[in-house]
């Protein structure tokens, strides 16, 4: 019985969390691209606008890749305060090829900080290439955000 029971909350837990998820605006902040790289968020849904600890986001959109033969496209946060260890769900990762196409990912905001888009190469190391987003009083907080290194080699 216990089994049963666990297994519905398994199944059923994801369809409470999405039906409690609704489109909301956002406000774009520092982005930057290699030649032929681009990210472009088409909607996002969210459980609410303050994108807060403890909100779920969901991000759908379209992708360039022309610089890297494969890459993961990751949605992430910049924590501003330490919070204890990052936890990544796969629901956060799409492993892109280049030319375009369509993705969606799903981030569960666990510590303050700034949501991003970003492209990471598959064998590990830092970003070529992302966009912040959020709400227009936090993209305001970080407009003066330097992505150079994402043009680094």
């Amino acid at each position: 019985m216990k089994h049963l029971i666990t297994v519905a909350l398994f199944v059923l837990l994801p369809l409470v969390v999405t039906a409690e998820l609704k489109e909301v605006s956002v406000a774009l902040g520092p982005q930057l691209f290699r030649e032929g790289d681009r990210i472009t968020i088409e909607e996002v849904q969210a459980t609410s606008s303050q994108f807060k600890i403890g909100d779920v986001v969901t991000v759908k959109g379209s992708y360039e890749l022309a610089s890297h033969p494969k890459a993961n496209l990751s949605l992430y946060l910049t924590q501003t305060k330490s919070g204890g260890k990052k936890r990544v769900d796969p629901l956060q990762q799409v492993r892109v090829s280049p030319g375009s196409g369509e993705f969606e990912a799903t981030i569960t905001i666990r510590h303050e900080g700034y949501l991003h888009l970003t492209f990471y190469p598959v064998s590990g190391g830092s970003g070529f290439g992302g966009v912040y987003f959020g709400s227009p009083e936090q993209m305001n907080q970080i407009k003066h955000w330097s992505l150079d290194r994402y043009l680094s080699k």
